[in-house]
């Protein structure tokens, strides 16, 4: 099972997991990926869940969605509660391996290892320990497209919205802003690539804030 939020780092997991060597012994199934009750929007990207969907069905994998509560003091709780259900269902199915697009954050494969330890789950992470400027290499020589589609405006600016990353691009992000947005710099969303089957015919929309993240609304063209 393949959890994804729909951008670069995932992306570039899953195509490792498909043609890596190293991981042939791994068939991706499915992907997972969380969604907000109240919003009806994905977690820290802001996705609707027709464009979700679309990408899924480009990368011809089906798609399964988690709704959480995003209530003050109950969005990890509900998480651990939710993430737990599904993993007993995968086991139930015989899947006990879950794909995480995670790089170098310790604390944040630490606690995923904890709930996965919890349920038998084993975590699969084909890019760690690769740097950033690697991956985002790996990224933009096999030639997939990404949008930036959320930015933490203590870190880049609304304008930032919409573009699509390149090498020039990420040259020009300013100084001390992680190349893969590791800390949360930004959120990207991927609309093509050497395992889409079709891209995904994408138009932005209105720009939201909340306090914090700007996003830019993406809608699926008619």
């Amino acid at each position: 099972m393949i959890a994804t939020s729909g951008g670069k780092d995932a992306t570039l997991a899953l195509h490792y997991l498909r043609f890596n060597p190293k991981f042939s012994h791994y068939e991706p199934i499915g992907l997972m990926t969380t969604f907000y009750t109240q919003t009806g929007r994905s977690t820290a990207h802001n996705i609707r869940q027709d464009v979700m969907q679309a990408q899924a069905d480009a990368l011809g994998l089906p798609l399964h969605i988690l709704n959480l509560e995003n209530k003050r003091g109950q969005a990890y709780t509900d998480y651990d509660q939710k993430i737990g259900r599904f993993y007993e269902e995968l086991k139930q199915q015989g899947i006990t391996d879950v794909m995480y697009g995670d790089i170098h954050l310790e604390d944040v494969k630490a606690y995923r290892e904890n709930l996965n330890k919890q349920h038998g789950i084993t975590g699969v992470y084909p890019l760690w320990d690769n740097t950033p400027q690697q991956i985002m290499d790996s990224f933009l020589s096999l030639g997939y497209q990404t949008l930036i589609v959320a930015v933490d405006s203590t870190k880049l600016t609304e304008d930032y919205l919409g573009k699509t990353m390149t090498q020039s691009l990420l040259d020009q992000l300013p100084e001390g802003v992680d190349q893969c947005a590791e800390y949360g710099e930004y959120h990207t969303f991927c609309v093509n690539g050497p395992m889409f089957k079709q891209v995904i015919p994408i138009q932005t929309g209105a720009h939201s804030f909340d306090g914090r993240n700007w996003y830019v609304d993406l809608l699926l063209s008619q």
